[in-house]
């Protein structure tokens, strides 16, 4: 390992060994005209304050919801366990459409620009947390949604689904605003925006939580933050990209997914994106749950984890990150986080009420794991030129997408509940996450042989990775 740290080393762009050979020097230019990057990570960090504060209450919302239809309330954690289960199928419900719709999104950023798309896809975030408020206890104006809120909240979760997801067209803009050097860098600014912001949303519902008044003002405080990212989005985005008209036959969701296969980097780029996307859908679908019902863990100090997670992965992201690559490498630097993320699932998984202040220990590894994520992507744009990459975020959100909807079902549907009893190993979920991202060590090992560095400046190539 070490010698491919050191081998790793050294100036220039990490690009496959394909794309050198075809490579035009011109997409290495400098973009001078380019408007700033901190719309984009206020967006990222905006909507992770919604997404924080929606976040934190949902389990609230579905146990109003399901409370009716549980016949053994008498049995421990039976409601939280019914509304766990509850969360996991209206999160399947969301990715199954927003699946629908990834490539559309993708396709239509690219012909209409990413203005418009990232406005819908707020706009349905607006429409679901409005009706996930109004399916809570009302603090005096408007009544609580009884009958019919199980089948509301479906709806409300797929037309936020149908808007599309706000990452593709986010993540479309950044790389067009972005020279190929800038943007591992700036992916990661808006993977710290992410986190900061979901420390900030879930510091909100701590703070509703605490007051004792309905958690409706959660999801009004998350609506008007959407609406306020939806103005932010208008004024501030300016479109650079060229534009690129498709037919309704490159919309269907698979229809891109043959970019994901450009060349065997980009492949290996791939399947990181999923692994890590499936592993983290498995943890944040179950966290709140896992910690409240069998870590018998208090909101005060859930938060307090919360927030220290997002604070470390802030920093990861923002500063460890870009020191990494420099120093290593990019690829050395998601070995590393993959690792670290491993090792973490593994000590998490048997954690038990009694020894559970550890998780603050610990919690470094998966803020470190955090990386794996942006770094993926960001290396994944710089296999195509900007006028596919509207097209590439949506097969990366095919993938992704599909990930959210396999990754809560088989923890909520399947693996919690056959591990729910006194004296089972409750950790089953986080040992199963842990175990499934051991392949990615692979893939990292294998781009060391296909990628390579060139320098735009001197059009030659610097130094080749591997051997």
């Amino acid at each position: 390992m070490a010698m491919s740290f050191a081998s790793e080393r050294g100036s220039g762009i990490l690009l496959s060994r394909v794309r050198l050979s075809s490579v035009e020097l011109s997409q290495f230019d400098k973009k001078p005209n380019a408007p700033p990057v901190w719309p984009a990570v206020l967006t990222s960090f905006l909507h992770c304050v919604s997404l924080g504060a929606a976040l934190m209450t949902w389990l609230r919302v579905c146990e109003h919801v399901v409370s009716p239809y549980v016949e053994e309330k008498d049995v421990k954690d039976a409601v939280k366990v019914a509304a766990q289960t509850y969360y996991g199928r209206l999160l399947a419900v969301n990715a199954i459409c927003e699946l629908v719709t990834s490539q559309f999104v993708g396709v239509a950023s690219d012909k209409h620009g990413r203005r418009p798309v990232q406005v819908a896809a707020q706009l349905g975030q607006v429409i679901d947390y409005l009706l996930a408020a109004l399916c809570l206890p009302s603090f005096g104006y408007i009544g609580q949604l009884k009958e019919g809120a199980w089948f509301i909240l479906f709806f409300s979760r797929g037309i936020a689904g149908l808007l599309g997801n706000y990452k593709v067209s986010l993540q479309s803009y950044t790389a067009d605003i972005s020279t190929v050097e800038e943007c591992p860098t700036r992916m990661a600014y808006l993977g710290g925006a992410l986190v900061t912001g979901m420390c900030a949303g879930s510091m909100l519902a701590t703070a509703v939580g605490v007051s004792k008044i309905s958690f409706r003002w959660s999801f009004l405080a998350a609506t008007a933050i959407n609406v306020g990212i939806i103005a932010l989005v208008v004024v501030k985005w300016r479109d650079i990209a060229p534009r690129k008209d498709y037919t309704w036959r490159e919309a269907n969701p698979f229809a891109s997914f043959h970019l994901l296969g450009t060349n065997r980097a980009m492949a290996m780029y791939s399947a990181l994106v999923f692994l890590s996307s499936f592993s983290l859908n498995m943890f944040s679908s179950t966290l709140v749950s896992y910690c409240e019902t069998f870590l018998n863990m208090d909101t005060p100090t859930f938060s307090a984890l919360v927030m220290m997670w997002t604070l470390e992965s802030a920093i990861c992201l923002g500063i460890v990150q870009p020191a990494l690559v420099r120093e290593v490498g990019e690829i050395a630097t998601l070995q590393l986080s993959f690792l670290c993320m491993i090792v973490f699932y593994v000590l998490f998984c048997l954690l038990t009420p009694e020894n559970s202040a550890w998780v603050f220990v610990i919690m470094i590894l998966f803020s470190m794991g955090s990386i794996t994520y942006p770094l993926a992507v960001s290396l994944a744009t710089r296999e195509l030129p900007p006028e596919l990459q509207g097209s590439l975020q949506g097969a990366v959100s095919v993938l992704e997408t599909v990930a959210k909807i396999i990754a809560p079902l088989l923890a909520s549907d399947v693996i919690i509940p056959a591990y729910s009893e006194p004296g089972q190993f409750y950790g089953m979920v986080y040992f199963v996450a842990g175990l499934l991202l051991v392949p990615s060590l692979w893939p990292c090992h294998e781009l060391y042989k296909l990628t390579a560095r060139m320098n735009p400046d001197r059009t030659v190539m610097l130094e080749e990775i591997g051997g």
